[in-house]
């Protein structure tokens, strides 16, 4: 039986922007301490961040990603195919020993495009594919119709969905997208010759498994919560005032929260930022906006919270705030529409009806009202957490497990 050696990461960014990339570079960093040799790859560095480990050999194309390109013909060649990434990647695995070697595969789609995937069919390297978001099947990236503004039921690339204007800027840009879209299917190879996948959740691996090959194994591994503070600190929920964490725009269903929330004059934080910001600070000058804060001030914020307002109105492929609420004994409010709504039992939190703005304000005036359920449902979402918690070793464990698979497996796809 081989045993793993070597693990290629790879990034759009070789620095933390976002979700995705705190679970690539974490797990990087992670397999480094465990003692294996890392090699991260990317098409966006800088130098100045240590979001990496010195122990990690990186591998950069040290381009733009495709949104913060000023040459908006390069951006527009660039993300449809680089030929930069493939030539950079093509040769660190042609050095690589594949009998020991595995590649985790992250993101590829903000800069080192699908050209990527047809280096990785051709190498004998086995590949895995975190399903971050859901750009292996839908061009907008989340089954989502930002111009109706509601969930997208209609078949990824179908004849429908091409004609469709969904994109967030204008159909000339769904034109675009349908475009990359086709050439990582056709030319990239991408997801049809990667023979693993991990999906953070169940609502993931349902909503991706018929664009998937039908052969592929997908692995059910969720995503690790930061401990961002010492000890397993309770949060306290005495206090009246409720928490939103996000992104300030439509699809996080920000807007629900503060409707919701002045609906029954409850007191609401909005820790984040967006294209909604102004627009919300000018309608509801009672609520407080925060901005974005440091993962240890949101961690302090959640101590001091009645509950957590996720209404989310499009899929998520995750929702881990919700997690790192339960971390600390938060007590959630959560859509139906979302992922993370897989964790959420009478328990430790309520389910309401996505884009229901009554049906919100409803479930955050039974826990403004009712400070008894506030304080058992606090109790049993921190006991429940700790009896299994998410944390990055648990994390490791279920991708190296994942890996040995991968290394030691014959068939094809």
């Amino acid at each position: 039986m081989q045993q793993v050696r070597t693990v290629i990461v790879i990034n759009d960014f070789d620095y933390i922007t976002g979700g995705a990339g705190q679970i690539a570079i974490n797990t990087a960093n992670a397999l480094v301490e465990r003692g294996l040799h890392v090699i991260f790859f990317s098409a966006v560095s800088d130098p100045a961040r240590n979001d990496l480990s010195g122990g990690i050999e990186r591998y950069s194309t040290d381009q733009k990603d495709i949104l913060n390109n000023t040459n908006r013909l390069g951006a527009f060649t660039q993300g449809l195919w680089n030929q930069q990434s493939a030539r950079l990647l093509r040769s660190i695995l042609a050095k690589t020993d594949a009998r020991t070697t595995v590649i985790h595969l992250h993101t590829w789609i903000k800069a080192l495009s699908p050209s990527i995937g047809k280096v990785l069919a051709a190498s004998d390297i086995p590949v895995v594919c975190t399903l971050h978001d859901y750009f292996t099947g839908c061009p907008n990236g989340g089954f989502y119709n930002f111009q109706q503004e509601k969930v997208c039921h209609l078949r990824a690339m179908s004849f429908s969905c091409i004609c469709t204007n969904c994109d967030v800027r204008n159909y000339g840009h769904k034109l675009w997208r349908v475009a990359r879209q086709k050439v990582q299917l056709h030319l990239g190879k991408i997801p049809k010759e990667i023979r693993h996948f991990i999906a953070p959740t169940k609502l993931c691996e349902k909503i991706l498994r018929p664009y998937l090959p039908a052969s592929a194994a997908i692995h059910l591994l969720s995503n690790p919560v930061s401990r961002t503070l010492p000890g397993r600190p309770k949060a306290d929920v005495s206090s009246d005032r409720f928490l939103f964490v996000g992104r300030l725009s439509k699809e996080k269903g920000v807007d629900i929260a503060c409707a919701a929330a002045a609906l029954v004059g409850a007191r609401l934080t909005v820790i984040g930022s967006g294209p909604m910001e102004g627009m919300l600070q000018e309608k509801y000058p009672q609520i407080n906006f925060s901005g974005w804060l440091s993962p240890e001030k949101v961690s302090e914020e959640m101590l001091h919270a009645r509950a957590l307002l996720f209404p989310s109105v499009w899929y998520e492929t995750q929702g881990l705030v919700v997690l790192e609420a339960f971390s600390v004994g938060l007590p959630v409010i959560v859509s139906d529409q979302c992922a993370a709504s897989e964790y959420v039992t009478p328990e430790n939190g309520f389910i309401h009806t996505a884009g229901d703005i009554g049906d919100l304000a409803a479930k955050i005036k039974l826990l403004l009202t009712d400070a008894g359920r506030a304080e058992t449902m606090s109790r049993h979402a921190h006991a429940r957490y700790w009896e299994r918690p998410l944390l990055r070793e648990t994390h490791i464990d279920g991708a190296m497990a994942i890996y040995e698979q991968m290394l030691n497996e014959k068939d094809p796809i």
